[in-house]
């Protein structure tokens, strides 16, 4: 089954917390955690594998907590996915670095190629600052 995991969906919910933050302040793990109802452990965790990516910053101390490391409107949903989940693959193969069954041949080949590539070609497509503005939203009504 094809499902966007809970750790994706909390790090974007973060993510999107952290940019609607005034002048890029840093917010307290504990207040992120009841704002947005994610358990403290994981979002440490979420929040450590975002702060390896370099998409966000943790500063230490009383004022400390979480914030962005660059401008909402550079960080893409690609981004995040990759850092959270690891290369976005449709499919085991050879393209996402996975040993690929030669036996039978993959008769779906090129349609697996079609979504994987509209896949990335979205999610690259939408910045951060787009959740934060709600454009989102707007082009979602719009279809």
């Amino acid at each position: 089954m094809f499902k966007i995991s809970r750790r994706l969906d909390y790090g974007i919910q973060l993510m999107v917390a952290l940019a609607e933050t005034d002048q890029n302040l840093p917010i307290p793990t504990a207040k992120l955690s009841s704002q947005l109802n994610i358990p403290l452990p994981f979002l440490h965790q979420i929040g450590h594998t975002l702060m390896q990516s370099g998409l966000i910053k943790a500063s230490p101390g009383p004022r400390g907590g979480l914030r962005l490391n660059q401008p909402a409107d550079n960080i893409t949903l690609l981004q995040i996915t990759e850092a959270l989940e690891g290369t976005v693959c449709l499919i085991n193969c050879a393209e996402c670095g996975q040993p690929r069954r030669e036996e039978p041949p993959c008769t779906m080949k090129g349609l697996w190629d079609f979504l994987q590539g509209n896949l990335v070609n979205q999610l690259s497509g939408l910045r951060l600052s787009m959740l934060v503005n709600g454009a989102v939203n707007r082009l979602n009504s719009m279809s």
